[in-house]
């Protein structure tokens, strides 16, 4: 059964498009049976088309060893060693674990870069230059530097290495040995 008010409301419609020259005289009764039609359909309310969507295949756990952090297979979280105490969060042992997901145990952590000076850079080293060459104690070389208009011996340093002379220098006392010159290739 047509219902007369939505098919007068799709005359209407297409009589607009004919006016505005969107479509031709000839077409005015199919185009207003089409937006009749598309006016049926959406009285009715919207067509939805279930389809399942395929699952997705979940990546099977996986213990990571990268240069910065070990990742928990179980969890995923980064550490730079897996330890106990958080393998005991998962109720596993150190052996259970490394069994279970074939880890090594150097893989269980990675290795910590320690920055260390050496040389002159050190600080104990620079402290020991600045006792034996001003003959003071050691618990007045941080003083001593601080008079002679340094932020202790961090900024002594700083100093040194921007003007490319040595500490000991920097601080008005007897020239040190020159600095060996890189050798230009």
């Amino acid at each position: 059964m047509v219902d007369k008010e939505m098919w007068s409301e799709a005359v209407n419609l297409a009589k607009d498009q004919l006016r505005h020259g969107k479509i031709h005289f000839s077409d005015l009764e199919t185009v207003a049976k089409s937006i009749y039609e598309k006016l049926d359909s959406l009285r009715s309310g919207p067509v939805i088309d279930i389809t399942a969507e395929p699952m997705k295949q979940i990546e099977a756990p996986r213990h990571e060893k990268t240069r910065k952090c070990v990742k928990c297979a179980l969890c995923g979280a980064e550490f730079k060693t897996l330890t106990k105490k958080h393998l005991a969060t998962h109720g596993l042992t150190r052996e259970e674990y490394m069994k279970k997901f074939d880890v090594s145990k150097k893989d269980m952590s990675v290795k910590v870069a320690r920055k260390t000076t050496s040389g002159e850079d050190n600080p104990l080293k620079q402290m020991q230059m600045i006792m034996k060459d001003f003959g003071i104690a050691r618990g007045e070389v941080k003083k001593f530097v601080m008079d002679k208009g340094f932020d202790g011996l961090k900024g002594l340093a700083a100093a040194a290495k921007e003007k490319g002379v040595g500490i000991i220098e920097m601080l008005g006392g007897a020239p040190a040995a020159p600095a060996k010159e890189e050798k230009k290739k």
